[in-house]
């Protein structure tokens, strides 16, 4: 009698023990993937930021570039009404 009473305590002490190891596991899974949901979401917004930068840097150049030909153009223009 006292055998299977001292098997029933080591049962559920290994389960209880079992059951701590899964919570454990469980709280890192979603702690890992709470950080993994941070990380990527930083790294979205950095990319967005940076075609942002470029894309200014790219309207920039293109509102440049008209400027410079629509010079040239017009100096060309006013060069062949005076000549």
């Amino acid at each position: 009698m006292e055998m299977s009473t001292n098997k029933q305590k080591k049962r559920t002490q290994i389960f209880k023990s079992l059951m701590f190891w899964v919570f454990i596991l469980i709280v890192l899974f979603l702690f890992k993937s709470f950080i993994l949901h941070i990380i990527g979401i930083t790294l979205i917004a950095a990319f967005i930021c940076l075609g942002f930068y470029y894309l200014g840097y790219l309207l920039f150049g293109i509102i440049s570039l008209i400027i410079v030909v629509g010079s040239v153009i017009c100096a060309i223009c006013v060069l062949g009404y005076f000549l």
